[in-house]
């Protein structure tokens, strides 16, 4: 059966409202019906094709899965349609959003380039990081030198006091 490329009755209502009288406009859309349905290919005219050995594998396949318009209409119902968000949930949705005056009071939140700019501008150099590291081993080294001082001194009292308790003991 050919499925006819328009609809008919409309395309001679469409004539007749055009002034052609309603033979007329019947034979004319008997004209074009007919040269449509002679040269439109149906799907079993297709699924004959697929089978000579000229045609690929992909095109083969591609041919086989083109649908009728019934088997278009069969994918989705008027129920799974029906389950689509509609305009005013998609409009519930986008008010709980951030609005554009919360938008702005997080902007503003932000640090400025010259708020930055003085930030970096306050932290040290390379160069002022070294001269503080040799300050700081200078400052370590010297009291180092000192607790140093300070131990061999604990160590000769202690020696002095080990003699002294050998010579009291003997």
């Amino acid at each position: 059966m050919a499925i006819p490329a328009f609809d008919t009755h409309k395309a001679v209502k469409a004539l007749c409202n055009a002034g052609f009288n309603g033979a007329q406009a019947e034979a004319v859309v008997e004209q074009i019906n007919g040269a449509v349905n002679e040269n439109l290919a149906t799907k079993a005219d297709l699924a004959r094709l697929v089978h000579r050995e000229e045609f690929s594998d992909e095109l083969q396949g591609a041919v086989i899965k083109l649908a009728t318009k019934e088997e278009i209409a069969k994918l989705a119902t008027k129920e799974e349609i029906a389950k689509l968000a509609t305009k005013v949930e998609l409009r519930e949705a986008v008010a709980k959003l951030a609005t554009k005056e919360e938008l702005r009071e997080a902007v503003a939140k932000l640090a400025t380039k010259e708020e930055l700019r003085e930030a970096v501008a306050k932290l040290a150099t390379k160069e002022e990081l070294e001269k503080l590291e040799l300050r700081l081993m200078a400052q370590l080294q010297k009291h180092a030198n000192t607790y140093l001082k300070y131990l061999i001194a604990f160590a000769a009292a202690i020696v002095g006091l080990s003699k002294m308790l050998d010579s009291l003991i003997s």
